[in-house]
């Protein structure tokens, strides 16, 4: 062995810091020689990986029992890395698809059309800590809050500064703090989240009648065009949603028309949309105010940027809400910026995607700006606001990440049932029907199996921590057996694979890595340790062992 094995202990994915990971990789060693690990392998390589696939069972023709697993397409990578993984990359399918056209049923005529990537953000309810980027990059940071920018060193009621000289980056965990929690509007926070679908659909109301007076008063029909909209919704730091939405314009009988001529251009949409975006407001129950109504609306931080077409990179952005540096943005770099953030959750928050109960809010291991958002969703749900309880783990939320008009692009069960439609034709030619060769696709009719739930997740004896297990150790402290991990870890390291990349823990304050070579120095000692032999087709990990062995 060489000199950079690794030490003892190192930082494996999604491992606690408390568990001894080589009896982690001991036992990842162990399942791996053991006789039913290659049958199990197949299995989960079947549903790319998945961390928590969906058991299903069903009798044939024959009664004999048949199970099959499924992916559990949850889009939280915290959840399940692969179908993660995958819901990102249908979203880059779905957002191109609509904006730049050419596949998936959609015409190449809707990349000419009218298009703009609007953002929508949340009002100011009291100052937080913040990341204040220097460069049109963001790589630089300057001061968080300048004394200067503020008017001075001032102090609020409560006696805390407003100001704060530290220079922030996206790690730091004090980004999207208050500086004072006293001052802070949770009550106006909680109900903004809370009504935010709703506002959303004001606003598309609002912006198709601003789209109607506009084309009376430049003589066009306002009958010959429809809005086709796609939004992602993102958590913000300060723990409430914004959104990121494509408007475009399409003819309203035939969307699939072709030569077909907008009597706006994109520039003038923009326009009409921040119009629509400033002056659209909802009127709701606050049980905190005198009058017990309050007035929601969006944040004065709207940005709307026309999308430039692939065929014509010379297309003028003048608008003056426009960012100057939105010249360059296209349909394909909008698509990858929304699929990059479906995949977020709360988790990084420390919230659960199970719902929760307000007799745990004071146990959670969160900020106590996110204890304060919990807490103030249940005042209000026992002050009339119904069924905002409900949503505690979704932080007042109750609205959907991705959604679209019904024309806008394919759909997410179109996409599915393609790709399900293409493994069954790839199976079925490389697979020999020796009993009977007459069926060549093994999907007629006469073979329909009624599946039925079984159970989600992998037997236990191969699974990862359940949500209760990870409770039991949060709250006593105490490390769960190695083989609760094991399946974790292969899977991580199967859908990931190592050999152009290193794989990084999840601990974010330490950062702790290491490199392909020395997991692989590190697997090789635990294979010599209990004299197993384990049989490795990663060519990138058989080049280390080969170095290794020299």
């Amino acid at each position: 062995m060489n000199s950079s094995t690794p030490p003892a202990q190192l930082a494996l994915p999604g491992i606690p810091d408390t568990v001894d990971t080589t009896r982690v990789v001991d036992e990842m060693v162990r399942r791996a020689s053991s006789m039913g690990y290659e049958s199990w392998w197949r299995r989960a390589e079947s549903v790319g990986f998945c961390a928590h696939p969906i058991q299903l069972t069903g009798t044939e023709d024959y009664g004999r029992q048949q199970v099959v697993w499924t992916r559990c397409n949850n889009r939280r990578a915290h959840i399940c890395p692969s179908c993660s993984d995958l819901y990102a990359r249908d979203t880059w399918q779905l957002v191109h698809a609509g904006a730049a056209g050419g596949h998936h049923d959609m015409p190449a005529a809707v990349a000419d059309r009218p298009q703009v990537f609007l953002t929508l953000t949340a009002p100011s309810f009291g100052a937080v800590h913040t990341t204040t980027p220097t460069d049109p990059s963001g790589s630089r940071h300057g001061v968080c809050r300048d004394h200067d920018r503020i008017g001075g060193y001032r102090r609020c009621s409560h006696r805390n500064p407003l100001w704060c000289s530290t220079i922030h980056d996206h790690t730091d965990p004090q980004v999207g703090q208050p500086l004072c929690r006293e001052c802070y509007d949770y009550f106006g926070h909680v109900l903004f989240t809370w009504h935010l679908p709703e506002l959303w659909r004001r606003f598309t109301i609002t912006l198709r009648r601003a789209l109607r007076r506009h084309l009376k008063a430049a003589g066009a029909d306002p009958d010959d065009v429809r809005v086709s909209f796609l939004k992602v919704v993102e958590m913000q730091a300060r723990a409430i949603p914004h959104i990121h939405a494509l408007i475009r314009l399409d003819p309203y009988e035939d969307p699939d028309q072709t030569g077909w001529e907008s009597p706006i251009s994109a520039t003038e949409l923009a326009m009409i949309i921040q119009h629509a975006a400033r002056t659209v407001t909802l009127t709701v129950h606050d049980p905190t105010t005198e009058g017990g109504v309050r007035v929601i609306a969006f944040g004065p931080q709207i940005d709307t940027q026309p999308i430039t077409a692939p065929t014509n990179s010379t297309n003028a952005l003048t608008a003056e809400h426009c960012s100057p540096d939105s010249r360059a943005l296209s349909g394909r770099r909008v698509a990858r910026y929304l699929a990059k953030y479906v995949t977020k959750s709360l988790a990084d928050l420390g919230i659960s995607v199970r719902r929760l109960s307000t007799e745990s809010i004071p146990d959670l291991d969160v900020s106590e700006h996110v204890r304060a958002i919990l807490t103030t969703i249940s005042d209000l749900a026992d002050n009339g606001v119904s069924g905002i309880r409900r949503w505690l783990h979704t932080l007042g939320f109750r609205g959907h990440i991705t959604s679209k008009s019904r024309r806008y692009s394919t759909t997410m069960t179109a996409l599915r049932q393609r790709r399900a439609t293409w493994t069954r034709e790839r199976y079925a030619k490389s697979t020999e029907h020796k009993h009977n060769p007459d069926r060549r696709h093994g999907d007629d009719g006469n073979d329909l199996v009624a599946w039925e739930f079984d159970r989600a997740g992998h037997a236990s004896s191969v699974s990862a921590p359940s949500s209760s297990a990870r409770r039991y150790v949060g709250s006593t402290g105490a490390a769960l057996p190695a083989k609760h991990y094991c399946t974790s870890v292969v899977i991580f390291l199967s859908r990931y694979p190592m050999a152009s990349r290193e794989v990084r823990s999840a601990d974010r304050q330490t950062g702790k890595s290491y490199s392909r070579q020395e997991f692989t120095a590190w697997l090789v000692e635990s294979c010599e340790r209990q004299h197993v032999a384990v049989t490795i087709t990663n060519p990138a990990v058989l080049a280390d062992i080969a170095t290794l062995l020299r």
